[in-house]
C-alpha cells in the first residue's frame, strides 16, 4: 500500500516537473523584461481639485466685504489689496464663486448690469475679437459698479463680489485660475460671457490650456464658445497651442491634451516626452499616461522612428511607453555625457570659454547630472581667470559652481569670490556695500581681492574737495580786489559851485 503511494506521488512530480518545462515563464517586471534594465514608470498628473482651507475662504471673505462696504474709502482700499492676492487663494475664490452661483438672484444681477451699462452708455460689440484691442479694452464692469454703488441692495452686493472674484483670479494668471474664469460664464450664465471673454483675451496665452478643456465641455454651448476662443487667439490647432514659449503654460497645454483626450493632438504630446527641458518632458508622460491605450499607436510609432524597428504586437500600451521612454532618457544621457566630455577636453586644452558653454549645456539638458560636482572646478577656474576682463561672465559661472559645491569644502572659497565680484559690480555703480567684502573675507581669509577693495573704501576718497575750496577761496579774493578796484578807481562826479547873484 504504501509502496503504490510513494510510485503515484512520484509520478505526479514527474508530471509537475514537465508541465513546468512546458510552460511560459510567468510575467515579470518591466525590468526583467527588458535584459534587468530598469524602465522608468509613468508619472501620475497632479491632482489639480484642491480645497480651500478654512484661513483662506475667512480672508477671502473679508476682502469681499470690504470691496462691498457701504464706505467708499473702504471699497477702494479693498479693490487695490486685489493686487496683493496669492495662487493659493484660488481654490477659495472658486468655493465662493460656486456659492453665489447657487444662492444669488440671478435675473436682479442681469437686470442690474444692464441698467448700470445703460447708465454708463456702454454698448459692447457681441462678439470681440479674441485678441483685438478693443476685446481686451472696454469699460470695467467692477468700476461701473462701484461707481454707482448700492450697499443695501442684495443683486449690487452678490454681483460686486463675483465681478471682484473675477478680477481676483484674472491677477493670479494661472491656469487654475483661469479655469475659475470660464467657471463665471458656465454657472452665471451669458449677462457675464463679455466680461469672461475681455478678462481671457487680457490674459492672452495663459488661458489657453483651460480653454482647451472647457472645449470638451459636457454643454455643447461652452464647447463651441470655448472653440471660438481659441480660434481669436490664434490656437486652435494643435500645432499652434504648442508654440507658446512659456514652458510653465506649454506644459499646462500638453496636460488639457491629455485630460480631454484629445487624438488629434497625441502624437504632438508624445513627440514632447524626450524634450530636454524636464518640465515638458514630465507634462508629456503625464499627458501620455492620461490618454492611455488611446496612444497606443503614437506610442508605437514614436518607438519605430528612435529604435529604428517596430515594437512587439504583444506589448501593452505601458510596457510601449515605458520602452520609449527608456531609450529616450538613455538617448538624451548620451548627449549629455558627449557634451561633458567635450567641456573636459575643452578644460585640459585651456580653452575655458568653450568649457564653460559645454558645462551650461549639460546643465540645461540635465540639471541634476550625477557628475556635476566634477564641474565645479571648471567653472571655479574661469570665474578667477575672467575677473577683471569678463566680470559679469565670471559671476555667472562663479554661481554655477556655488550652486554645485554646497555642502563641499570649497564652497565658501566659491562664495567669497563671487560676493566679491557682486560688491565690485555695484561698485562700478557707485554704490557701496561693504558688508559683502566683509561676508567675503569672513567665509575666506584668504580672499586678497576681497581685503584689498575694503581698504581702499577705508581711505578718504580724494573727491577733490580740497581744490574746490582752494578755487573758492581764489574766487572770492578775486571779486574782493575786482570790488576794491571799482571803488577805488570808478570816476568821481565832479560838483559845479553856483555863485550867489548879485544883489
Amino acid at each position: 500500500m504504501r509502496t503504490g503511494r510513494a510510485l503515484a506521488f512520484a509520478a505526479l512530480c514527474a508530471l509537475g516537473a514537465a508541465h513546468a518545462a512546458a510552460a511560459p515563464p510567468p510575467a515579470t517586471s518591466g525590468a526583467a523584461l527588458s535584459g534587468a534594465r530598469e524602465l522608468p514608470e509613468l508619472p501620475r498628473a497632479p491632482d489639480e481639485l484642491k480645497q480651500a482651507t478654512l484661513a483662506e475662504t475667512t480672508e477671502l471673505d473679508e476682502l469681499l466685504t470690504r470691496i462691498s462696504a457701504e464706505d467708499a474709502t473702504t471699497r477702494d482700499d479693498g479693490v487695490r489689496s486685489i493686487l496683493e492676492l496669492s495662487p493659493r487663494m484660488v481654490p477659495a475664490i472658486r468655493k465662493r464663486l460656486d456659492d453665489l452661483a447657487q444662492s444669488s438672484d440671478k435675473v436682479a444681477m442681469k437686470q442690474l448690469l444692464y441698467d448700470t451699462r445703460r447708465a454708463a452708455k456702454d454698448e459692447p460689440h457681441d462678439e470681440p475679437g479674441g485678441a483685438d484691442e478693443k476685446a481686451k479694452s472696454g469699460p470695467d464692469y467692477l468700476t461701473l459698479l462701484l461707481a454707482r454703488a448700492k450697499p443695501s441692495s442684495g443683486a449690487w452686493r452678490d454681483l460686486t463680489r463675483i465681478l471682484a472674484c473675477s478680477r481676483m483670479l484674472e491677477h493670479i494668471a494661472t491656469t487654475a485660475a483661469a479655469r475659475g474664469l470660464v467657471d463665471v460664464y458656465v454657472r452665471f450664465g451669458e449677462f457675464l460671457r463679455i466680461d469672461t471673454q475681455r478678462a481671457l483675451a487680457r490674459l492672452g496665452d495663459r488661458s489657453v490650456p483651460a480653454l482647451l478643456e472647457a472645449r470638451r465641455h459636457a454643454a455643447e454651448r461652452i464647447g463651441r464658445w470655448a472653440a471660438r476662443q481659441l480660434d481669436m487667439l490664434g490656437r486652435a490647432a494643435p500645432s499652434q497651442a504648442v508654440q507658446i514659449a512659456d514652458p510653465e503654460v506649454l506644459a499646462d497645454v500638453l496636460r488639457a491634451y491629455g485630460r480631454t483626450h484629445d487624438l488629434d493632438a497625441a502624437r504632438i504630446v508624445v513627440s514632447f516626452a524626450g524634450s530636454e527641458r524636464g518640465q515638458l518632458r514630465t507634462a508629456a508622460r503625464q499627458a501620455i499616461g492620461m490618454f492611455g491605450e488611446a496612444s497606443h499607436w503614437q506610442l508605437r510609432d514614436a518607438y519605430e522612428d528612435v529604435m529604428g524597428k517596430r515594437a512587439p504586437r504583444d506589448w501593452s500600451w505601458e510596457r510601449t511607453a515605458r520602452e520609449l521612454f527608456g531609450e529616450l532618457d538613455r538617448l538624451r544621457r548620451a548627449e549629455v555625457f558627449e557634451r561633458f566630455e567635450a567641456a573636459e577636453k575643452a578644460q585640459r586644452a585651456g580653452d575655458l570659454e568653450a568649457m564653460r558653454h559645454a558645462y551650461d549645456e549639460v546643465l540645461v539638458r540635465s540639471p541634476f547630472f550625477e557628475r556635476a560636482d566634477e564641474m565645479v572646478g571648471g567653472y571655479w577656474e574661469y570665474g578667477k581667470r575672467h575677473a577683471n576682463d569678463r566680470p559679469a561672465d565670471a559671476i555667472a559661472a562663479l554661481v554655477s559652481a556655488e550652486r554645485l559645491s554646497r555642502n563641499t569644502p570649497t564652497h565658501d572659497r566659491i562664495q567669497s569670490l563671487l560676493l566679491t565680484l557682486e560688491a565690485e559690480r555695484l561698485l562700478a555703480k557707485n554704490i557701496v556695500d561693504r558688508a559683502l567684502l566683509l561676508r567675503a573675507v569672513e567665509l575666506d581669509a584668504d580672499n586678497v581681492r576681497a581685503k584689498t577693495k575694503l581698504a581702499e573704501l577705508a581711505r578718504p576718497a580724494a573727491t577733490g574737495d580740497r581744490k574746490l575750496r582752494y578755487y573758492a577761496a581764489a574766487g572770492i579774493f578775486l571779486a574782493g580786489l575786482l570790488g576794491a578796484a571799482f571803488v577805488l578807481f570808478r570816476p568821481r562826479k565832479t560838483h559845479k559851485t553856483t555863485s550867489a547873484p548879485n544883489t
